[in-house]
C-alpha cells in the first residue's frame, strides 16, 4: 500500500465570507497531496507528461464531514489501497491538526496517450515506481494465478 501525508496551509482565496474553505476547492487539495505525494518519491506528472502519457480522471467522489477554516494547517493522506491494472484509484484524506477527518475522496485514473487521447495500460514506469510499495499484495496475486492454473490443469485431466 502506498501513503504519503502532506502538509498544507488553508488560504485566505480558498474560503468563503465565513472563512471556511469552499467545498470545490477539495478537489484542489486533493490534487496538491497526490502530486507532492509523486514527487516526494521521485515521481512527478511532470515525468509522466514527458513520458507521452496523461492522466485524465474518470470519476471522483467527495465526502464532507467538517469544514476547513481560514489558516488552519491540513494534514492531506494519499492513499494507493490496490495495485493498479487498468486504472488507478487514488483514496484522499483530509484532517486538521487536532487529527479529526474534514474530508475524503477516492479519484479514478486511466491512463491515455498524450498526442492521441486513446487509453492505454498502466506505463511500467508508474508500474516500477509503485512496486516496492505493494510487494506483499504482488506476491499473493502470484500465488492466486498459479493456484487458478494448477486447479485448471486439474479440472482438464478429470
Amino acid at each position: 500500500m502506498f501513503e504519503e501525508t502532506i502538509q498544507l496551509r488553508v488560504r485566505y482565496h480558498d474560503c468563503d465570507p465565513l472563512g471556511i474553505v469552499y467545498h470545490g476547492h477539495y478537489a484542489k487539495f486533493f490534487e496538491i497531496g497526490r502530486t507532492e505525494a509523486m514527487r516526494k518519491h521521485d515521481f512527478a506528472y511532470k515525468k509522466l507528461e514527458e513520458l507521452g502519457y496523461a492522466m485524465p480522471v474518470v470519476e471522483m467522489n467527495i465526502k464532507y464531514f467538517r469544514p476547513a477554516r481560514y489558516d488552519e494547517l491540513m494534514d492531506i493522506k494519499t492513499i494507493i489501497r490496490d495495485w493498479p491494472e487498468k486504472k488507478i484509484v487514488f483514496y484522499s484524506e483530509i484532517y486538521n491538526q487536532q487529527g479529526q477527518l474534514l474530508t475524503s475522496s477516492e479519484t479514478t485514473f486511466v491512463y491515455v496517450k498524450k498526442d492521441s487521447l486513446r487509453r492505454c495500460h498502466i506505463p511500467d514506469v508508474v508500474l516500477d515506481h509503485l512496486r516496492p510499495f505493494f510487494t506483499e499484495e504482488i506476491q499473493k496475486m502470484k500465488e492466486e494465478k498459479k493456484a487458478k492454473a494448477k486447479s485448471i490443469k486439474i479440472n482438464h485431466k478429470l
